[in-house]
């Protein structure tokens, strides 16, 4: 019998474009709805992520879900903090997109980061050969806990998305910028010294041909704006 596997936390995903020349009045006002919110002993947690290259100054809002039934719940402090958002935040919003994503545990890393720097990368699939995509993730991710004792990202996949969105993502967590210098093997390198250059090259096109687009950004956790812990 086939063995089932456990189903990962989901993850509210919102995406702000902020509007040019209004970016300390953005600030500002999370902080004062995060205030507002702590004060009346809430219970949401929270990260908020600026993202340092890309078209647009972009800020991401992410918060962990158990299931879809969290989507039920109302939030009475919310709405005790809401003005705020309507006078101290939406006012310097151009544009905002939401989403979910979920965790995928068996090629993920199976801690939490702590870390204040994420490198994430998107693909967004082919019509054609994208079923090939998972299966070459997980081969490959295999040979890297088994050559570094675990993997190096967190893998979701994405259950909502809208026409340019991508299929999964995979979040590298970093100490800081300097952690990006450092030369580590490639998981082609290591999936090649674990099964040799043939199979590497085989596994390789099957990855790219699964493809449609691939795309990276950096992403930086602003702490006076984000509530991660209780």
């Amino acid at each position: 019998m086939g063995q089932t596997q456990s189903l990962g936390p989901l993850m509210s995903v919102t995406e702000f474009t902020i509007k040019p020349g209004h970016d300390t009045q953005f600030q500002e006002g999370v902080k004062a709805w995060k205030a507002c919110y702590i004060a009346e002993k809430g219970e949401w947690t929270w990260k908020v992520w600026q993202r340092q290259q890309g078209e647009g100054n972009v800020y991401v809002l992410a918060s962990e879900m158990p299931n879809w039934a969290e989507m039920d719940k109302n939030d009475p402090v919310g709405g005790k903090c809401y003005s705020l958002v309507t006078a101290m935040i939406d006012p310097h919003i151009e544009k905002a997109t939401s989403h979910v994503t979920r965790l995928l545990p068996e090629i993920s890393k199976n801690t939490p980061t702590t870390d204040e720097l994420i490198s994430v990368g998107f693909y967004e699939l082919s019509l054609t050969d994208g079923h090939k995509f998972l299966p070459a993730v997980r081969e490959v991710s295999a040979s890297m806990a088994k050559a570094e004792g675990t993997v190096r990202g967190y893998w979701y996949s994405w259950l909502t998305m809208g026409p340019d969105s991508p299929n999964y993502h995979v979040v590298t967590p970093y100490k800081n910028f300097a952690a990006m210098d450092i030369t580590r093997d490639s998981i082609w390198d290591i999936y090649e010294k674990e099964h040799g250059k043939e199979k590497r090259d085989a596994i390789q096109a099957q990855f790219r041909s699964s493809l449609k687009n691939v795309w990276t950004y950096h992403y930086k956790m602003n702490k006076d704006m984000s509530r991660p812990v209780k």
